[in-house]
C-alpha cells in the first residue's frame, strides 16, 4: 500500500489536522470519573494479529467514497484525470460528520470481526444521529455488499461503483440522509434527537443484540436527547440487549456529567496535530480498545443478570469520541480554516465547479486518499459476477480495505435481520371476550384494561406498553396484574422484566417505541391527549419513513403503533385550559391516509361488530321512526359530545322534530373516495346523512379537522347545510359539564341549531312557530346551569341522563 494513514501526506496540504481543545476539567478529577485504558493500548500495539492496515484502509476507501459521492457525477474513480464537469451541478450533503462515522463503523465491524465466532455472539446494529451525514453510512454498506444486495443495480465493479457515487442525492438515487431505502437504517436521518431512544427500543427483548449508536454534538444538545441518557436505567440485561453510545464531540463540545448519569465513560481523543500518521494510528489503537472494552462491559453486565446475580445499578460503557469536525478534508480555503471548523460541516468547497482554487484542492484532496490502491478499475460489470461478494480476490475494493468486514453476511450491520424482516405478528385474543353488557357502567380504559393483559400474557416477549402517565391513572392498572414496571434503578422493580415502561419523557417513549416496532415487536403508547402534541413531529417523521419503507421493495412488514388518548379534554376540567388540546388528531388527518387510523368510540360497551366495521350507523333507538325521513340529522364523534348528541335527540322528538341520530367511529371514513381506503362512498355518504336534509355534527376535537375531510364532498360545510360544532378553545378548572356549555356542544345548543335550521328548510314545519321560543328556553337552561355550578362546585344531576321521551313524540 502506498499510503497507511487515513490521508496521503504526499500533497503536502493535508499533514496536519486543527486540534480539539483539550478539557478544562482539573486533570485529577478527570483520572476519578474517566475509565483508563493505558495499559491495554500499550498491550494492542504490541499485538501482531491486530489489523491496523485493514481498519485504515477502511477508513481511507470509506472516506474517499463519502467525498465522491458528494462532490463527483462522474469519473468517480479518478481513472482520468478530473476535470469541473464531473463535479456535480447541485452540491448536496454533509461532509463534517462523515469521517467520525466512517471511524466508528470501521471499529465496530472490526469488533464483531473479533467476536463473530464466539459462542453466543450479538448481532449489532447501527444508529446515527448525524443522519445527514449518509454518505458515510451508504459507503459502508457499498463496501461490505449491502448496496448490491438491496439494490443490484449497483453491482460491484468500476461501474456499478461510479454509478453509486453519481447516485447520491440525485433525483431516482439516494436521499441526502438516512432513511428508510438505506439497509440497516431504522431511524430517519436529520431527526436530530431521537436516534439514542430509538436505539434501546431496538434492543429491548433482544438479548443478542447491540446497537452502537452515534450521537452528534448538536443533537446531544437537544431536549430528547436528554432524557433518552437515562434510558439504561429501563433496560434490565437479562431479558434485553444493550447500547453501546458513542457521543461524537466533533472537537468542540466536552462533559462529564455522563458519569453521574450512571455510565462509564472512555474518551476517545484525537490528539492534535503533529503527524497525520501519528495520531492517525494512535486514536485508531485508542478506538479499538475502548470498543472491546465496552463490549467486555456489556457482557460482564449480562451475564451476570443471567445467571440470576444482576449487578445493582450496572454502570453501562459510554465513548465520548471527540474527532476533527471534516477530518481528513481540506484544511483551509481562502485563507480560512475548513478541517476542524464549522466550514466542513456540509459542503467543504462550494465553489469546486466554478472556482479554479477550490477545483483544485477537491483534487489533491480525493488524490490524497491513494484511490488508484484502493479500487481495482479493470473490474467491469461483466468481471464482476465472479466477484460480487465482499472479501473475494479481485473485486473492484482492494482486499486490505475488506479485512474488517464480518465474513457472516448476516452480521454485518446493513444485512442484519431485525433491521429490515424481523416481524413476528401479534397474538390476540378474541375480542367478544372482552365486551360489556348494554348499560353497563364500565370505564372505556378499563375495558380495554383487561384486554390488554391479556395481550401481555400470550406475547410476553414482543409487546410493551410506553406510557408517560401512570397506568394507574390512565386505568390501565390490569396489565399491573399479569406483569411489572420494568425501572432497574429502583429495587421494587429492579430485574423483573416487566412489560410496562413509564416515564415522563414522550420523546424518549415515542424512540423506544419506534425502536421497538421497527425491529419487529408491538407496542402500546397511552398518553394524556394534550400531551401527545409533544411528539407529533415525531408521529409525523416517523410516517413518512413508514411510507418509504413500504415502498422500498425489500423491507418487510412492521406493525403499527398504537396510540390511545386518556384523559381527554372534555374530562380535563380539573387540570385546566392548558390541559385540553385535541392538535393530534388533525395532525393525523394529515399523515398519508393509507397509514393513518382514528377511531372514536363512543362508550366502552361500543362493540357492536357490524358498527365498527362499518365505521359508522345510524342509531335507530335514538331516532324517530328508526331514522327513516328525518327532519333533521344529529351527528356524534367521540364519547361525551354523542351523549349530548343522544340527549338533544330526545329533546327535540319531544317538541315535534323527526331526528336521525348517527354515531361515526371510524373518522377518516368521511374524507373523499381515493383518498382513504375506508372512505365512504357518495352513496353510502347520502344514505347516512341523506342527501339534502340539514346535518349537525358534534365532534370530540376542532370543528376545522372535521371540516377540512368534508371539504372535497358536495357536503361541504360551506355550502349551508352542514354545521360542524366542536371545541373552540373555551375552558378552565370549571365541571365537566361546563366545558360543553363552553364550547357550545351542548345539548340545548345543539337542539337550538336544529330548530332552525329544520325551520329554515321547512317553514311550514310545526315547530317552525316555536323556534324563538324554544331556543330562548334553552339558552336560559345554559344560564341555570352556570348559576348552579357557581353556587355547588358540581353539575346538577340532569347532565348525566337522557331526558325522558313524552309518550307522544316523534
Amino acid at each position: 500500500m502506498a499510503t497507511t494513514g487515513l490521508a496521503s501526506s504526499s500533497t503536502g496540504k493535508f499533514d496536519s489536522v486543527t486540534a480539539p481543545k483539550a478539557s478544562s476539567l482539573p486533570d485529577d478529577i478527570v483520572r476519578q470519573l474517566l475509565v483508563n485504558l493505558d495499559d491495554k493500548i500499550k498491550n494492542l500495539k504490541n499485538d501482531k494479529d491486530f489489523d491496523l492496515e485493514g481498519i485504515l484502509a477502511y477508513q481511507r476507501a470509506a472516506n474517499y467514497l463519502s467525498a465522491a459521492q458528494i462532490f463527483l457525477r462522474d469519473n468517480g474513480l479518478l481513472t482520468r484525470d478530473l476535470k469541473t464537469e464531473d463535479v456535480k451541478k447541485r452540491l448536496l450533503g454533509h461532509w463534517g460528520t462523515c469521517p467520525g462515522l466512517n471511524f466508528a463503523y470501521a471499529h465496530t465491524n472490526n469488533l464483531i470481526t473479533q467476536h463473530e465466532t464466539d459462542e453466543n455472539a450479538p448481532y449489532f446494529m447501527f444508529l446515527t444521529g448525524p443522519g445527514h451525514g449518509a454518505p458515510a453510512l451508504l459507503s459502508t454498506l457499498f463496501m461490505e455488499g449491502a448496496i448490491t444486495r438491496f439494490y443490484p443495480e449497483y453491482p460491484m465493479s468500476r461501474e456499478g461503483l461510479e454509478s453509486f457515487i453519481r447516485a447520491f442525492s440525485l433525483p431516482g438515487g439516494f436521499p441526502s440522509h438516512v432513511n428508510a431505502e438505506t439497509p440497516g437504517a431504522i431511524h430517519e436521518g436529520g431527526e436530530l434527537g431521537y436516534c439514542l431512544a430509538v436505539a434501546y427500543g431496538s434492543v429491548m427483548d433482544k438479548p443478542d443484540h447491540i446497537t452502537v449508536a452515534v450521537i452528534g454534538d448538536g443533537e446531544s444538545e437537544t431536549g430528547p436527547t436528554a432524557t433518552a441518557w437515562h434510558a439504561h436505567k429501563y433496560l434490565d440485561p437479562a431479558e434485553s440487549g444493550a447500547v453501546i453510545p458513542i457521543l461524537n464531540a466533533n472537537g468542540f463540545k466536552v462533559a462529564c456529567l455522563f458519569t453521574g448519569y450512571g455510565y462509564q465513560v472512555r474518551i476517545v481523543e484525537y490528539q492534535g496535530a503533529s503527524s497525520d500518521r501519528e495520531h492517525d494510528v494512535s486514536i485508531n489503537y485508542d478506538m479499538a480498545v475502548s470498543m472491546e472494552w465496552a463490549y467486555q462491559e456489556i457482557r460482564k453486565i449480562q451475564t451476570a443478570a443471567r445467571s440470576g446475580k444482576p449487578i445493582t445499578k450496572p454502570r453501562w460503557p459510554l465513548i465520548f469520541m471527540r474527532t476533527p469536525k471534516g477530518w481528513t478534508g481540506p484544511r483551509k480555503s481562502e485563507g480560512n480554516p475548513i478541517e476542524g471548523s464549522w466550514r466542513s460541516h456540509q459542503v467543504p468547497l462550494p465553489k469546486a465547479a466554478t472556482d479554479d482554487k477550490e477545483f483544485g484542492l477537491l483534487q489533491d484532496w480525493l488524490k490524497s486518499y491513494g484511490p488508484q490502491d484502493l479500487f481495482h478499475t479493470d473490474v467491469t460489470s461483466g468481471a464482476s459476477k465472479a466477484h460480487n461478494s465482499v472479501n473475494k480476490a479481485s473485486g473492484i475494493i482492494d482486499d486490505v480495505a475488506l479485512r474488517i468486514v464480518p465474513k457472516d453476511q448476516q452480521r454485518r450491520m446493513g444485512m442484519v435481520d431485525a433491521t429490515y424482516r424481523g416481524f413476528t405478528p401479534l397474538e390476540v385474543p378474541d375480542w367478544k371476550d372482552y365486551t360489556h353488557e348494554l348499560g353497563e357502567p364500565v370505564s372505556n380504559m378499563k375495558a380495554v384494561g383487561a384486554y390488554v393483559a391479556e395481550i401481555i400474557k400470550r406475547n410476553p416477549t414482543s409487546f410493551r406498553i410506553f406510557s408517560p402517565d401512570e397506568i394507574t391513572s390512565n386505568k390501565l392498572d390490569d396489565a399491573l396484574q399479569v406483569s411489572h414496571r420494568n425501572f432497574q434503578w429502583d429495587p421494587e422493580t429492579a430485574n423483573n422484566g416487566g412489560r410496562v415502561i413509564e416515564m415522563l419523557s414522550e420523546h424518549t417513549l415515542q424512540g423506544w417505541m419506534q425502536g421497538y416496532t421497527l425491529t419487529g415487536r408491538h407496542a402500546l403508547f397511552p398518553s394524556y391527549e394534550s400531551f401527545l402534541g409533544i411528539v407529533q413531529t415525531m408521529i409525523e417523521q416517523y410516517a413518512k419513513f413508514v411510507k418509504m419503507a413500504l415502498e422500498t421493495k425489500w423491507r418487510g412488514d412492521t406493525a403499527g403503533m398504537t396510540y390511545i388518548e386518556t384523559s381527554t379534554l372534555w374530562r380535563q376540567e380539573h387540570n385546566g385550559y392548558s390541559h385540553q388540546n385535541p392538535g393530534l388528531i388533525g395532525s393525523f388527518i394529515a399523515l398519508p391516509r393509507h397509514l393513518a387510523r382514528i377511531y372514536l368510540p363512543a362508550d366502552a360497551n361500543c362493540s357492536a361488530e357490524r358498527h365498527c366495521i362499518a365505521g359508522a350507523s345510524v342509531w335507530t333507538n335514538y331516532s324517530s321512526d328508526g331514522g327513516r325521513d328525518p327532519d333533521v340529522v344529529l351527528v356524534g364523534c367521540g364519547v361525551e359530545v354523542t351523549f349530548e348528541v343522544i340527549a338533544a335527540a330526545a329533546i327535540l322528538r319531544n317538541v315535534g322534530v323527526k331526528v336521525r341520530v348517527v354515531n361515526v367511529n371510524d373518522l377518516l371514513i368521511l374524507g373523499a373516495m381515493g383518498v382513504h381506503p375506508h372512505a365512504l362512498s357518495p352513496d353510502a355518504f347520502d344514505s347516512l346523512f341523506t342527501a339534502d336534509k340539514p346535518v349537525i355534527m358534534n365532534f370530540h376535537g376542532y370543528p376545522k379537522d372535521l371540516a377540512s375531510l368534508l371539504f372535497s364532498r358536495n357536503a361541504h360545510v360551506g355550502r349551508s347545510r352542514f354545521d360542524i360544532l366542536g371545541y373552540v378553545e373555551e375552558g378552565t378548572t370549571t365541571t365537566p359539564w361546563s366545558m360543553l356549555r363552553l364550547n357550545s356542544t351542548s345539548r340545548f345548543t345543539l337542539a337550538g341549531i336544529a330548530v332552525q335550521r329544520v325551520s329554515r328548510d321547512s317553514p311550514n314545519h310545526r315547530v317552525a312557530i316555536k323556534t324563538h321560543e324554544l331556543q330562548s328556553y334553552w339558552q336560559h337552561q345554559l344560564v341555570l346551569h352556570d348559576r348552579f355550578t357557581k353556587e355547588h362546585g358540581e353539575d346538577p344531576e340532569w347532565c348525566g341522563e337522557i331526558p325522558e321521551l313524552d309518550e307522544n313524540a316523534a
